[in-house]
């Protein structure tokens, strides 16, 4: 793999030496998530990222590593602090949302009938991609690879405006037209919220500090579609998200007083 210098793939074709079926290079597939909601750290380790990923090529039945590509997500290199999951909890922690560009790498080479040999699921649901269709990475033990397995390089074009994480991938033309499904096929209560008391007055209210949430089961499907219109349905993909057991904050004064028995 390296990185191409030019910024538009439009003149771009097979490399001289690949014989057979050097062909125009055309765009394959793409996928985009949002992320506008998120903490400017978010947004800054998104971007860095990105810049990275932008311009890569794979050559034809070459491997693509994520982990290779992005590097080290470390604060020397410029990352920081921002929510990940650790231990079925969001915590923060350095690098926090490079796995939603591993996602929507993910999903672009999905959708381009490239190669996927190697993906981790989340523990948790994340809110940027469909269940069953995102990709966590890290950058000690967790990698995305993505095998061209095409005759001809693969160009991976990436871009994160603040809002919009956009990968296109470009190559040789697919002969069948590609889409995803995801569909849920249970969800799982979390247990009741575990109560914490504070003797802080302020609190007039008792309050989630820790809002509960469903875990969920799901698959993740690939529909494919032949130029004559024959659809293909594969199930590439189980998970299970754990579900989120709440944390609930109460006054302990207040909480004291109502648990009194009342004088007749």
């Amino acid at each position: 793999m390296f990185i191409l210098t030019a910024s538009d793939v439009k003149d771009v074709s097979a490399h001289p030496h690949y014989p057979l079926n050097a062909q125009k290079i055309v765009l394959r597939g793409e996928f985009f998530t949002e992320y506008n909601n998120s903490s400017a750290e978010r947004k800054h380790n998104i971007y860095l990222a990105t810049k990275s990923l932008n311009n890569t090529i794979i050559f034809p039945y070459e491997v693509f590593s994520f982990n290779d590509v992005i590097g080290e997500r470390t604060s020397s290199r410029g990352y920081k602090n921002a929510k990940i999951i650790v231990g079925g909890q969001f915590v923060d922690g350095i690098g926090g949302g490079v796995c939603q560009v591993s996602t929507t790498l993910y999903n672009a080479c999905l959708t381009s009938g490239l190669n996927v040999i190697e993906y981790h699921p989340h523990t948790l649901q994340v809110n940027y991609v469909k269940p069953s269709f995102d990709a966590m990475v890290n950058s000690g033990y967790a990698d995305l690879k993505i095998e061209n397995q095409t005759a001809n390089p693969v160009i991976i074009k990436a871009s994160a405006n603040g809002s919009k994480l956009t990968v296109k991938i470009y190559g040789e033309p697919l002969i069948y037209k590609v889409s995803l499904k995801s569909e849920i096929v249970a969800t799982v209560k979390p247990q009741p919220p575990i109560i914490q008391y504070t003797n802080d007055q302020t609190l007039t209210e008792e309050k989630y500090v820790v809002y509960p949430k469903d875990g969920v089961k799901s698959v993740g499907k690939i529909i494919m579609r032949d130029k004559q219109g024959k659809v293909y349905e594969k199930l590439f993909r189980k998970d299970y998200y754990k579900e989120i057991r709440g944390i609930l904050l109460k006054n302990a004064e207040t909480t004291k007083q109502s648990e009194q028995p009342k004088k007749n």
